[in-house]
């Protein structure tokens, strides 16, 4: 009979050799020996790391700054803030064209 897992007949107890080819050792249990996993690390460059500060950054600041536009707000009702029609018109434009692009 053959075991199509282990089709040479080996017995499935045996040691694993290791990179020098011997066979490891067995602790007095009888067990293949138990070594603590080593700690993976990682480390980041400089520029990755600012990467990420200015992610946070980005994460943590408004979308709108409202303080901002109500300031914008109030001005447009005083008639203080200045608004050019030839130059929103060409914005516009500049605008529609690079969605184009």
């Amino acid at each position: 009979m053959t075991n199509p897992i282990n089709p040479l007949n080996r017995p499935g107890g045996s040691p694993v050799n290791n990179s020098t080819g011997k066979p490891q050792s067995k602790d007095s249990t009888g067990s293949a020996p138990t070594t603590a996993p080593a700690e993976d690390t990682v480390s980041l460059s400089k520029g990755s790391q600012q990467v990420i500060e200015l992610q946070q950054r980005i994460k943590n600041t408004p979308e709108i700054d409202s303080v901002k536009v109500e300031a914008i707000k109030q001005e447009i009702a005083k008639g203080n803030y200045p608004l050019d029609p030839e130059k929103i018109a060409e914005n516009l434009i500049n605008l529609e064209q690079s969605l184009i692009e």
